[in-house]
């Protein structure tokens, strides 16, 4: 079944959600592993890069920690071990390539609730991981 489940954390409640199902099935499934993965929308600033001895991998997971800490501490409080993916950029496509990296069987992300207009005409990030994933996604309301 699904060996690999990746989880999108953006802060949300929506992802706080998606981490409820994500450690359901983890939990319920044996041998499977959680990957949570936080998609900065944009590099740190310079200053931090500097003051990090140009470290940015370690600062991306303190972002993770400071936008999405409490889903994280959901999943830690659940007992469900997780590894913690961290990327940069555009959402939809860093959550493609971390999922194609580690393999996943599952994708699990929160729906951010777009109006059908809105969501229509932008797309959201939910969406376009959907269609373009090799892997099935669940979207959690």
């Amino acid at each position: 079944m699904f060996k690999t489940i990746l989880l999108a954390i953006d802060g949300s409640e929506n992802a706080r959600r998606a981490a409820e199902s994500a450690c359901g099935l983890v939990r319920a499934i044996e041998g499977a592993s959680l990957v949570a993965v936080y998609v900065a929308p944009s590099p740190p600033s310079q200053s931090r890069i500097m003051k990090a001895d140009f470290d940015v991998h370690t600062l991306l997971i303190e972002d993770a920690q400071a936008v999405a800490g409490q889903t994280l501490d959901y999943i830690k409080n659940s007992g469900t071990a997780y590894t913690l993916e961290v990327g940069m950029g555009g959402p939809a496509m860093e959550i493609i390539k971390i999922a194609e990296k580690v393999h996943a069987g599952l994708i699990i992300m929160g729906s951010r609730g777009l109006g059908s207009l809105k969501g229509a005409v932008l797309g959201s990030v939910s969406q376009k991981v959907a269609q373009h994933a090799a892997c099935p996604v669940m979207i959690v309301k």
